[in-house]
């Protein structure tokens, strides 16, 4: 299974694997890395199952890439990168000149984000730190995308089904999986560490397809 680069879901992986994350990231900010594997597996559903990766697309939280390099390597037209850490940024561009792919990085205050894009494609904060900041992202989302492909736990599904539908937009879509963690802050007592969790496709209500 490929996409129109000729790039299957395995072979993205594999590239997304080799980027950089952030050794020391903040806790404030959830600086949780999204796994190659569901990296991937989100990707492959906006680009190769919907063709939803076609024109511009922007990562809202991009941290240090992943999927916005991920976007590119799959042909996005035009792919926009956003974060509110200067830091993320400088290894994501580090990450981009590595795997040959062009990415506007900005940083930015998601409040401060405007245009018009084919579609969103994040990793959130889960709100385990500020809570509900995830649907913060959703709504600025909501706002400049017509499709959003986004991941989240899945202990939030519940919730997270019913404010879309106050949103109106519709889930389209979810797919769970296990995304793994590697230790990063000092409360992780293991190596690595696996959270469930959901991987959207929201879409607006009169999009019905």
């Amino acid at each position: 299974m490929a996409d129109k680069t000729g790039l299957s879901k395995r072979q993205l992986e594999i590239q997304l694997g080799k980027l950089k994350i952030l050794q020391k990231p903040n806790l404030k900010l959830e600086q949780y890395p999204v796994s190659s594997e569901a990296a991937s597996e989100l990707l492959y559903l906006a680009g190769f199952e919907h063709n939803d990766l076609d024109g511009r697309v922007l990562d809202l939280g991009t941290g240090t890439g992943r999927l916005a390099i991920g976007a590119a390597l799959m042909g996005a037209e035009a792919v926009v990168g956003v974060d509110v850490d200067a830091q993320a940024l400088a290894l994501a561009k580090d990450n981009a000149e590595a795997a040959k792919v062009r990415v506007e990085w900005v940083r930015s205050d998601i409040e401060k984000v405007s245009g018009k894009f084919g579609a969103v494609v994040m990793n959130p904060p889960y709100g385990t730190r500020t809570s509900h900041a995830d649907t913060r992202f959703l709504e600025k989302a909501f706002q400049v995308a017509p499709v959003v492909y986004s991941i989240h736990k899945s202990a939030t599904r519940d919730f997270l089904v019913k404010f879309v539908k106050k949103s109106d937009r519709q889930v389209d879509q979810v797919r769970s999986m296990k995304m793994e963690i590697p230790y990063l802050f000092e409360f992780h007592e293991k190596k690595r560490s696996t959270v469930e969790v959901d991987l959207y496709r929201i879409i607006r209500t009169t999009s019905r397809s």
